[in-house]
């Protein structure tokens, strides 16, 4: 009887056992389920795209946005989510990473994202837009990979930086922005080279602002940048230092005629009248020249012995270029 018993008891103790294991199980998925629940809302709510990866490469989630911001066709993940070597061959073969051999594109991808390393970089895609791209490997393995738009934000800090050395009236650079070339010049000459300064200053511009007011004054220094930069060449720089007062950085030359070449080119384009308002005026410009290294080792020294020499082109009658003599 007591083995009738026992025969009888083990099967209710198994069943028991059971029970609670499948409910331990039911739980656990159930928690899981939450906890999936919730990843997928994090990612539906993220204000960009996220996709995460496993610790093979292989994208395991992506949501609508990075879809939709990167404008991945349907059929990429018609069949399964896709490995990152093919979807950096993917966005390779559309020109995503611009010109150069498909293959190597993502050779070179491939090698950055085995090292599992968090990064982050801007991509400009060919549709202009700009993407701030970070990745972070995840604790256990697997990675996971943001995009946001940020294409007005850079575009602003880009604004604001050329703001910042630029003027205003003209679009030319800035005393700042002027200083910093020179300074960058000056460094270069100091090894072997020749530089010039020219600092330039309209002739008679005062009483153009007082026959025809401020408005068409701001209108002939725009006219007259215009014709400045016409005269130089890409890697010389044109800089608006107030008022009336322009300077050059000219760089790359070999003498002083060098110098005298630009110099007497500027002075001819001033000899067309400039058309304000339908009145046809007339301003010549006076230069003053340094020359670097020889008339100065820093560009203070330079730029101030550039404005010594247009005092004496201004003392001499004008409309005229003077080197600096010490």
């Amino acid at each position: 009887m007591a083995a009738d018993a026992a025969r009888k008891s083990a099967p209710e103790g198994s069943l028991a056992e059971q029970a609670r294991s499948f409910a331990s199980m039911a739980g656990l998925l159930g928690d899981l389920r939450e906890k999936v629940r919730l990843l997928e809302a994090v990612m539906e709510n993220f204000p960009g795209g996220i996709s995460l990866f496993d610790d093979n490469l292989q994208m395991v989630l992506c949501n609508r946005q990075q879809k939709e911001l990167l404008e991945y066709p349907d059929e990429l993940m018609a069949e399964g989510y896709p490995s990152m070597e093919d979807l950096f061959r993917f966005n390779a073969e559309r020109g995503e990473y611009g010109p150069g051999d498909i293959e190597l594109h993502v050779k070179r991808r491939l090698e950055l994202a085995r090292k599992m390393e968090p990064h982050c970089y801007d991509r400009t895609r060919p549709n202009g837009t700009i993407l701030e791209v970070r990745g972070m490997p995840l604790e256990g393995g697997g990675f996971v990979t943001t995009y946001l738009d940020v294409t007005e934000q850079r575009r602003n800090q880009q604004l604001v930086a050329h703001m910042a050395h630029h003027d205003p009236l003209t679009d030319l650079p800035n005393r700042m922005l002027f200083n910093d070339r020179l300074q960058t010049a000056v460094a270069q000459v100091k090894r072997q080279g020749m530089m010039a300064v020219h600092y330039l200053d309209l002739d008679k511009f005062k009483p153009v602002n007082d026959s025809y007011g401020h408005q068409a004054g701001d209108e002939l220094l725009i006219a007259v940048s215009g014709r400045i930069k016409k005269a130089v060449r890409e890697n010389d720089t044109v800089a608006r230092l107030g008022g009336d007062e322009f300077a050059i950085v000219q760089t790359g030359i070999n003498k002083r005629s060098d110098a005298s070449v630009l110099a007497n080119r500027l002075l001819a384009l001033f000899d067309k009248p400039f058309q304000l308002n339908g009145a046809s005026v007339t301003v010549g410009i006076s230069i003053g020249i340094a020359l670097g290294p020889e008339d100065g080792q820093t560009s203070d020294a330079l730029l101030m012995n550039a404005d010594n020499a247009l005092y004496r082109s201004k003392s001499d009658g004008r409309n005229r270029f003077t080197f600096f003599e010490g």
